[in-house]
């Protein structure tokens, strides 16, 4: 048997021992069925945007509405002893600590361990004279034009009293900290210390300070009408922000509404509130008008967070056949005042069968800005550091990367023992291995090259967890047999509310042109949905469950009629051909309601099984091929072909899925080639705070992307689908990385891969 259709017939095999039922005793029905599901459905709000329709946040105008610059402090550590405030035109207020609203300290997000808050940090930002990072808000200035605003804003400065600050990880002491993103910080299994290994590899990679520079900034809209406050946000949570403002300004939650329907990108950099968003609130509060702040480019660096540095030890031995006798992975990243760290050692402890497996996730206390989710948080820089070693690996034992990661394939979760619910990622590897024609890569470093140009193949293995959260929907069921669900989570323009339309329309047997989704409104129900791309699920999740209160709500309003549905259970029916379809016969929606004498009717749904799949061992998983090119004189790295193939369960909608896929891709490729933010540890700046000196790929840096998936579902998840918003960055650093030293025999391990680490 060859080495390809082994691993097909042994996923094969655990296919059919994880055909398990979901924890209520029904798999989904929708996980197999293909009509709307699976149909690369163009984006429904894809002619509003292109047509300039959809309003983002801070296009909206409000009668008297006046605007807010934040100036930050140019003291990383320390406090405030006087501002100098020059008078300026325009200029309504400035707001300072001296008289700035009382403001509440709230906690900080959490993950999954106690209540997910949606403040960035519980630091007392504007309600202090204390300084705790470099351009920390000091003053919001409100005047009538963003131009007045600015002018002012330029012309105020402070005296500080100038404090020690802990700027840099190194000779930084680290701790463990509670929990580490969805991950447990340490793990233990046998003893990696007395583990055999004919070959053994140990090395240390490093990750840099990295930033979102999501399209849409930043922005904020406060509107007060008595004590009732609402605000237009770019936020992923806008639920959790209408929580945290209700309690920062000692407000009842019904008189808070946040509203957040389009993001413009956020790639977790929106998924807390950063202290400009009370600050706005605070702002239109003391002026007694509607407040728009809009953070500029350079803003963005100082006063929001970004992706930690990491530090990455990772130790690899095997047995001389290639399978893998010890794995240690010992990560460092950053946090401030408030503890989150980056969890970069989740890959090292899922990806591999391993016997002796240790990993310890540890952060370092600096005078920073809170640092923040970011595409693929830990799991993307802790995938350079184990992809870079496994590449390593495979040199030393003789053996294709390709192969060595398929003897190495577990059948339980390495770090658990849980079996997988789903893990297709051997159909994974030979999928995308096939479509980038990985065969006729030349074993041997610098064996391919094109006049100057060096060619290199890299490969490197992608996982996310996956999850389904807490959500609510409402689901509204007009008498014209039109359904709207209404959520509270929004569109960051990755397709939800096209492929949640496409759940809907399958799950109550309608057209997709019956079914309208509404999000980003805070008031609709409790939803917890920032990122962990969970919003496939969770919502089908949510939608799943009003289903089945709509159609218990329908029997009622058949039971003692004429109806052939009277009498019957909910089991006893489906909903398809827009109605309820019975033994005896059915009827549509609208004879439904028509018969008890209804507009609509409305039902709420909420997601059944929070946190659950992460506890059963439920991963997405991916492989990346590439191709660069790297130029011998001047170093320079080009990206020239890239296939990726991914497992991410049953894929919804291959149009949006392969989009999501691609998008994730050319960030990784920022991630391997340009992307860093260079802090000047000395005072806490960042020195490159804009988008001509911090460097994203553009369209000449993006070869063409070919994208499979395996699509298969996933037994224990709604519609069989599992998170893969995320997954596509995963792993991308390393495949470059590997690429290139494949091209060139230089093993780069400290991002970004810039042309000076090659030439010298």
């Amino acid at each position: 048997m060859t080495l390809a259709s082994r691993g097909f017939a042994l996923a094969s095999k655990a296919m059919t021992r994880l055909a398990r039922l979901l924890p209520d005793g029904r798999p989904d029905p929708l996980a197999h069925q293909r009509a709307e599901l699976g149909r690369p459905a163009d984006r429904l709000d894809g002619p509003a945007k292109a047509a300039g329709a959809v309003r983002y946040t801070a296009e909206h105008r409000l009668p008297g509405l006046v605007h807010a610059v934040v100036v930050g402090s140019t003291v990383a550590r320390g406090r405030v002893t006087t501002i100098h405030v020059p008078p300026a035109p325009g200029v309504l207020l400035v707001m300072t600590h001296h008289n700035a609203p009382a403001m509440k300290r709230t906690g900080a997000y959490a993950t999954l361990r106690g209540p997910l808050g949606a403040a960035a940090m519980s630091l007392p930002v504007l309600n202090t004279d204390e300084i705790f990072w470099y351009g920390q808000p000091i003053a919001v200035v409100v005047a009538e034009s963003p131009e007045q605003a600015r002018h002012a804003a330029s012309r105020i400065h402070a005296d500080y009293e100038r404090w020690p600050a802990a700027l840099s990880m190194t000779g930084q002491r680290p701790f463990t900290p509670a929990h580490a993103v969805l991950e447990e910080p340490v793990t233990r299994i046998g003893d990696t210390r007395t583990a055999r290994a004919a070959v053994t590899v140990e090395a240390e990679y490093a990750t840099p300070l990295e930033y979102h520079n999501a399209m849409e900034p930043h922005a904020t809209v406060a509107h007060w009408e008595g004590d009732r406050l609402t605000v237009h946000d770019t936020s992923q949570y806008p639920y959790g922000v209408k929580e945290m403002l209700a309690r920062k300004f000692s407000l009842p939650e019904e008189n808070v509404r946040v509203l957040a329907p389009f993001i413009g990108g956020g790639f977790g950099g929106k998924t807390v509130a950063w202290p400009h968003v009370w600050l706005a609130v605070a702002a239109a509060r003391l002026s007694g008008r509607p407040v728009k702040l809009v953070l500029s480019r350079a803003d963005l660096f100082a006063m929001t967070g970004g992706r930690a540095p990491t530090r990455s030890r990772v130790s690899l031995g095997a047995d001389a056949s290639g399978r893998l006798t010890a794995l240690e992975h010992h990560a460092v990243s950053s946090c401030s005042a408030d503890e989150f760290a980056e969890a970069a050692v989740i890959a090292s402890r899922h990806l591999y069968a391993c016997p002796n497996l240790r990993s310890a996730q540890q952060v370092v206390r600096l005078d920073r800005i809170q640092n923040a989710f970011f595409r693929g948080p830990g799991v993307a820089p802790g995938s350079f550091a184990l992809e870079s070693a496994m590449d390593e690996l495979a040199c030393r034992l003789g053996l294709d990367p390709l192969d060595l990661r398929l003897r190495n394939e577990p059948d339980r979760d390495p770090a658990t023992g849980h079996r997988f619910t789903s893990r297709h990622l051997r159909e994974a590897y030979l999928l995308g291995a096939e479509a980038f024609g990985w065969s006729r890569r030349p074993p041997e470093p610098r064996a391919t090259r094109d006049g100057r140009w060096l060619i290199g193949y890299g490969l490197a293995a992608a996982i996310n967890p996956d999850a389904v959260l807490i959500a609510g929907v409402k689901l509204r069921l007009s008498a014209d047999g039109t359904v709207t669900v209404r959520s509270s989570t929004n569109e960051l323009g990755a397709g939800t509310s096209t492929a949640q339309s496409q759940a809907t329309a399958d799950r109550l047997g309608l057209p997709l042109d019956r079914v309208r989704f509404e999000q980003g409104d805070s008031d609709v129900a409790r939803t917890r949905i920032p990122g962990a791309s969970a919003a496939t699920t969770t919502l089908a999740s949510a939608i799943w469950s009003a289903r089945d209160n709509l159609v218990r709500e329908l029997l009622r309003l058949v039971r003692g009629t004429g109806s052939p549905l009277a009498g019957l259970s909910p089991g006893e029916v489906e909903t398809r051909d827009g109605g309820l379809s019975g033994p005896r016969g059915g009827e549509t929606y609208e004879r439904i309601l028509a018969r008890a004498g209804l507009d609509a009717v409305e039902v709420e749904g909420r997601s059944a099984l929070p946190y659950q799949t992460i506890k059963r061992g439920t991963y997405s998983y991916g492989a990346h091929f590439c191709e660069v090119r790297v130029d011998e004189d001047t170093g320079e790295t080009r990206v020239t072909r890239w296939a990726g193939a991914f497992d991410g369960g049953r894929i919804v909608n291959p149009k949006q899925a392969a989009g999501q896929m691609r998008g994730g891709i050319i960030m990784g490729i920022g991630m391997a080639l340009t992307e860093e933010a260079l802090l000047d540890e000395r005072t806490g700046l960042i020195v490159n705070h804009s988008l001509a000196d911090y460097h994203v790929p553009t369209h000449a840096d993006v070869p063409d992307i070919d994208i499979r998936f395996v699509d298969r579902p996933d037994p224990q998840t709604p519609l069989g689908a599992k998170g893969i918003g995320e997954l596509g960055i995963v792993g991308v650093a390393a495949a470059v990385a590997n690429a290139v030293h494949h091209a060139t025999g230089k093993r780069v391990r400290s991002l970004p891969i810039t042309p000076d680490k090659l030439m010298f």
